[in-house]
């Protein structure tokens, strides 16, 4: 009568083939994390931006006030998510899942430009040290973006952007 079992030697090469694969492949399932981690936040700012678009043409064509860090604004201003929740964004759409201490710290992974801070969309005024000036394509400002680099792109750490015009770079 023969034995259907296997022999200790049949198991430990199987076993050991299992491992070599499962270190071949951890990299390229790190890489696809990191890329799906890119990806979420791409769409989460997208939303961000539909929702700021929509809030731009409720309230007279002016960008949000939204307070990123508390003692800047004083108290007139709100939070990214009591400013955008009417129109759709939920505190996971201001979560980026590569960023998640920032949230805890400031209630979003994304900071939004203070230049931007109840301006008229159609022509955004910035004041510095060489005087006031208006910005003639407001698409290049940049609404909101991660606080830190936090994404990894190919040979390089990088950073998710939404402009002013609803595009959504990564750097």
């Amino acid at each position: 009568m023969k034995s259907s079992a296997f022999s200790l030697l049949e198991v430990l090469i199987t076993i050991a083939i299992l491992a070599l694969l499962a270190a071949l492949a951890s990299p390229a399932i790190g890489s696809a994390i990191d890329r799906g981690h890119a990806v979420k936040c791409t769409a989460n700012l997208r939303s961000i931006g539909v929702a700021i678009q929509q809030y731009v043409a409720d309230n007279d064509f002016r960008f949000p006030p939204i307070e990123t860090d508390p003692p800047t604004l004083g108290n007139d201003g709100k939070t990214a998510l009591e400013t955008l929740e009417p129109y759709g964004i939920s505190a996971s759409t201001l979560t980026c899942p590569a960023d998640t201490h920032n949230v805890a710290k400031y209630g979003s992974s994304y900071h939004f430009n203070p230049v931007l801070q109840d301006e008229l969309a159609a022509n955004v005024t910035i004041y510095g040290r060489r005087g006031i000036f208006q910005v003639a394509n407001v698409g290049r400002l940049t609404v909101c973006s991660d606080f830190e680099p936090v994404h990894r792109v190919p040979g390089r750490i990088g950073i998710n952007v939404l402009k002013a015009d609803g595009r959504v770079l990564q750097r």
